[in-house]
């Protein structure tokens, strides 16, 4: 794996080539992967059809080529000095003495491409740039093995029109239109002799020349917005520096002695900033590519958006799911790309929505707007409660085959219910602060049940670990236990997991850990590789549950192990959905799937980020103030970090278990306190927190 780069407030910079290729970039509704030839892919998420994304992908023949032609002779493009963004990126060529400027980015929903030189060149060098029609993505059903699908696509042929190159696809109850256009004329040839060739020459020996792939539904909307993209990239591109340069002002910046751990730190609010797609505002596209807008895959481990400074995009995304809910069903599991609900979302995994608004809630957003539809899911909560229970029926939200872990359609999930109380606590703390004593009791009383149940139906005493799930009906446990059973949505897990911790994290070590990540399922389980992925890999939005563990048990050996995974990962400059554990390996291993290079899951990104602020710097917030969760590990820093419309610099510092004194704005406090409360803070603070053994 050649690492050939440097990080600098979440910009990459390489001296010599596109680090880590093939790799992808994305904005909006554009989605675009590239290797050291070109474009290998290209993905417009129509929200006119349905089907797949994927407009373009790469055969035998390869993809979309940019090559240097002088006189017939072809060359490909040596990029150096390359800066790397989520949604493209900037880099030098050469050829001879001439120095040539190439820039890539998705703006406008279009792929923008632009070459200029730094000076005068007398002979003519042109751009070429070639693709077969084999590059058109059919589907599995007209012979293509690329891609499999319920959708027919049928295309039609690229046809030169004003200077425009378009074509079309119907599929899935709607046309996609692609038109490639340019501030210049180009020399368009087509090579029909054995597979069908386009090739496109623009003159770059004089002036800057910029061309635009464009997407659309429409022919007409298609070559407006090839023509509006290529007249007004200086406006587009303005628009969306500013965007990406508002996030880095505003990323807090990580200074420990674990470089790349604070790269992960640095590159995680930028490209969660490139899953949002603000065609639809408060929309987050699950990953980089292929994958559209899922619920919990946007709500899940929530505090990360706040603590990059981005509590009024937190707003938003209670606002999109609120009014796009089904009236009698709630929200939305996943959606089309039209933003109607493709699935809607179990009773139990509602919680998600509770816990997003607490995280809004406690870093000064206004509920009012939100909280009675909190409130309407909290009564889908009571209406689906088992017996008294306090514990919800549903299948689980994972694994996607359920007869893994031997449900049946009579389930108490113990994923889904542990997510459930951290939910109804929420509720239960801002009903309190909003003096709706009705709402507070009944969630106070829930609560009060889901703890006293939970362990009785779902926790087994002999493994010291939890069931998977138990039958609604007769409460036995099926014999089925995994890594994602707990999920940790807020602080609130604590008290219905906390007196396990030694228990589980024995269990961890002995069935779960690997030298690849945390498998969910053991080797010896029923459940393990028991499907194409799930059954082997580890998912790191399930992190927290263990990193809070390992936290509380002061294993620094087990958190240098974590660091080290997250680590492996961001030298990558990816960060998974999930992690194959099958070869038990401590180099990072591509499944082309839940880990394809160059992408990063939003829910991964968020959950790993929160894993690093609670557990391995040790700090944690709630409506009343700082946490700090001391240990015997390193020192280090988190600056800039956001809580409550305040900016945090804190800053760990000796080592060990207890706390002597905790520093704010030069004023100290003895003991071996470990809360702060928020009345001792200003807008912006100075924390240093000195840990002692």
């Amino acid at each position: 794996m050649d690492i050939n780069y440097t990080v600098n407030k979440g910009k990459v910079f390489s001296k010599k080539g596109i680090p880590l290729l093939p790799r992808w970039f994305t904005d909006d509704l554009v989605a675009i992967q590239i290797d050291e030839y070109g474009i290998k892919e290209m993905q417009y998420f129509n929200p006119k059809t349905k089907g797949t994304p994927r407009t373009f992908v790469a055969d035998m023949w390869g993809g979309l080529k940019f090559l240097l032609d002088d006189n017939g002779n072809k060359y490909m493009l040596d990029f150096f000095d390359v800066t790397l963004m989520p949604y493209g990126f900037l880099a030098k060529f050469r050829y001879e003495d001439t120095e040539f400027i190439f820039e890539e980015r998705i703006i406008n929903n279009s792929v923008y491409i632009s070459v200029k030189s730094n000076s005068k060149i007398e002979k003519i060098l042109k751009l070429s740039v070639e693709f077969y029609d084999a590059f058109s993505l059919q589907t599995h059903e007209n012979g293509d093995y690329r891609y499999k699908s319920t959708y027919k696509r049928e295309w039609d042929s690229w046809t030169m029109e004003n200077d425009i190159l378009y074509i079309s696809f119907c599929e899935g109850g709607g046309y996609t239109y692609t038109a490639i256009g340019a501030n210049k004329k180009c020399e368009y040839i087509k090579r029909k002799k054995g597979y069908v060739k386009n090739i496109l020459n623009y003159n770059i020996s004089e002036e800057i020349t910029t061309i635009v792939i464009a997407f659309d539904y429409d022919k007409s909307r298609v070559f407006n917005k090839c023509k509006k993209t290529i007249d007004e990239c200086s406006e587009f591109i303005c628009e969306q520096n500013k965007r990406y340069d508002n996030v880095i002002k505003k990323a807090p910046v990580l200074k420990s002695k674990y470089e790349d751990l604070n790269n992960f730190v640095a590159l995680a609010p930028l490209y969660m900033e490139s899953l949002k797609v603000p065609t639809y505002e408060g929309a987050v596209k699950a990953k980089t590519e292929y994958y559209w807008v899922w619920g919990w895959d946007s709500m899940s481990s929530p505090f990360a958006y706040n603590y990059w400074g981005d509590t009024e995009f937190v707003g938003k995304i209670l606002k999109l799911y609120q009014e796009t809910a089904d009236a009698e069903k709630s929200f939305a599991h996943l959606f089309n790309r039209d933003m109607t609900h493709k699935l809607t979302s179990v009773v139990s995994a509602q919680g998600f929505y509770i816990s997003l608004l607490y995280s809004y809630f406690i870093n000064g957003g206004d509920i009012s707007p939100y909280y009675n539809f909190a409130k309407k899911i909290f009564s889908y909560f009571q209406k689906n409660e088992v017996k008294n229970l306090g514990l919800c029926e549903n299948e689980s939200l994972i694994p996607d085959f359920l007869e893994m872990v031997l449900e049946t359609g009579n389930d108490i999930s113990c994923f889904n219910n542990s997510t459930l109380y951290c939910a109804v606590r929420a509720l239960e703390k801002m009903a309190k602060a909003k003096n709706d004593d009705e709402t507070f009791k009944i969630t106070h009383d829930f609560a009060k049940r889901t703890r006293e149940n939970f362990d009785k139906i779902l926790y087994d005493e002999e493994s010291g670990f939890y069931f998977s799930s138990a039958d609604s009906i007769t409460l036995k446990a099926r014999n089925v236990h995994n890594a994602t059973s707990i999920k940790w949505d807020n602080r609130f897990c604590e008290e219905l997991a906390g007196q396990h911790f030694k228990e589980a994290l024995d269990y961890f070590e002995n069935k779960f850990i690997c030298r690849a990540g945390i498998r969910t399922f053991s080797t010896d389980d029923i459940a393990y590789d028991a499907d194409a992925n799930q059954g082997h890999c580890w998912w790191p939005a399930h992190s927290e549950f263990y990193t809070r563990m390992i936290n509380r048990a002061n294993r620094t050996d087990l958190i240098e192990q974590f660091i080290g995974w997250i680590s492996n990962w961001t030298k990558m400059l990816m960060c998974p959905e999930g992690i194959s554990c099958y070869i038990n390996s401590e180099k990072p291993f591509l499944d082309y799937w839940t880990s394809n290079p160059g992408t990063w899951q939003g829910y991964s990104i968020r959950a790993w980020y929160e894993a690093v602020i609670h557990s391995i710097v040790g700090v944690d917030f709630d409506m009343n103030g700082l946490k700090f969760y001391p240990y015997s590990g390193e020192e280090m820093s988190i600056l800039g970090l956001y809580y409550n419309n305040k900016i945090l610099d804190i800053h760990m510092k000796g080592s060990g278990r207890n706390i002597e004194y905790i520093e704010v704005n030069g004023e100290r406090y003895y003991g071996n306190i470990t809360e702060l409360p928020a009345e001792k803070l200003k807008c912006k603070n100075e924390i240093i927190v000195m840990r002692t053994n």
